[in-house]
């Protein structure tokens, strides 16, 4: 791989979101109860709230995954080139940004929903990267 290939940009996507979820899901899993507690307090006059223990357990499951996979993407196409488990790295990104970006516009917390489109936006610039290239 040279200083001119076109999966740096990729890279660099992929790399930030293993940063954002490893910590995100990390932080979730060691603090499993204390944030479980905040988002069902968050989710109490939401349509959700009975289903708040379920979706926090699928969200914790989807981001370290998610960062999993852009860690190992990120580290396979520095060593191999290839972008298989980028890509899966960034589709479940999309997803778990969805989910978040969901939670946040079902409790009307409007702006915490804004403030996650910049990372949306990141896992949507690394599939266009990993699929097309710069």
């Amino acid at each position: 791989m040279t200083m001119i290939d076109p999966h740096w940009p990729g890279i660099f996507c992929i790399g930030f979101l293993a940063i954002v979820f490893l910590q995100s899901g990390i932080d979730k899993l060691l603090n499993y109860k204390r944030e479980l507690g905040w988002v069902q307090q968050k989710f109490t006059r939401s349509m959700l709230h009975n289903y708040v223990g379920v979706l926090f357990l699928v969200l914790t499951l989807t981001e370290s995954l998610s960062g999993l996979l852009c860690l190992a993407g990120t580290i396979n196409l520095l060593i191999t080139g290839k972008v298989d488990f980028a890509l899966y790295g960034a589709w479940s990104s999309c997803l778990a940004m969805l989910m978040l970006i969901f939670g946040q516009r079902m409790t009307k917390d409007y702006t915490g929903a804004a403030t996650l489109v910049p990372y949306f936006v990141v896992s949507l610039l690394g599939l266009h990267f990993l699929y097309i290239g710069f």
